[in-house]
């Protein structure tokens, strides 16, 4: 990308932190298991309840910023991300510590979640853009691809929060938790479908179609590519 004349890196491979796809995923899992076990923003609670929100809140944080590194995001954007990711993380935990939750200022409703959907949509993106760079699939590959999937459904999680939050209508037609948002994100990129939890709005409609499109597009086109370049490396070895 070049501005008025100079180039501007966005990726440069210098990343210390380059194809650690590894610890992408056991962050992606654990902000997974998080987000669908604990309610994130709930100040109503023990304490303990709410260090746990805190901890959510906190590894989805760390997960995209080592996500954005992984990728080969250059240096002089990190900063920027982890600065505004940061304030996130605080924010939040001063929403949920001293009790003035989300629904009681509508600005601090929107902003926690909608910082997140920007960077969670992000992170799978600038993964597989790394990993079509791969020659070889390797188990760093194999670990970014599972990670790539898995930021999906924490990106729509934030989505249809943001969603809910926005609109004048619930999500669901009715209040739910925030690990209902987890679960109806699984279940929909997954194309489960149980039908105990269904969105209400068009808007919704839109956002949960989406993302079982997306999930399918991602596992009949990324991951053919990955099984053919394995396939081809293989028979690179056969003959050798």
């Amino acid at each position: 990308m070049k501005i008025k004349g100079k180039e501007i890196l966005v990726f440069d491979g210098k990343s210390r932190y380059l194809d650690r796809f590894g610890w992408v995923l056991t962050l992606t899992v654990g902000s997974i298991i998080l987000l669908s076990l604990v309610n994130v923003y709930q100040p109503e609670q023990s304490i303990g309840a709410r260090s746990l929100s805190m901890l959510a809140t906190l590894t989805v944080g760390l997960t995209l910023m080592l996500a954005l590194r992984a990728a080969g995001l250059a240096r002089r954007w990190q900063l920027p991300i982890d600065i505004s990711i940061s304030l996130m993380v605080v924010g939040t935990a001063i929403l949920v510590f001293t009790g003035s939750f989300i629904k009681a200022d509508p600005t601090a409703q929107v902003t926690a979640p909608s910082v997140v959907v920007l960077y969670a949509a992000l992170a799978p993106v600038v993964i597989i853009r790394r990993l079509v760079q791969h020659r070889q699939v390797t188990r760093g590959t194999l670990f970014g691809a599972v990670a790539a999937y898995l930021l999906i459904p924490i990106t729509y999680f934030y989505a249809f929060i943001s969603t809910n939050d926005l609109q004048g209508d619930l999500f669901f037609g009715a209040p739910q938790d925030s690990p209902a948002y987890m679960y109806f994100s699984l279940t929909t990129l997954t194309t489960i479908g149980y039908g105990d939890l269904t969105s209400e709005s068009n808007i919704g409609h839109l956002l949960s179609t989406s993302e079982a499109i997306v999930g399918q597009i991602y596992l009949v086109s990324f991951v053919a590519m990955l099984v053919g370049l394995f396939a081809q490396q293989w028979q690179q070895s056969r003959a050798s």
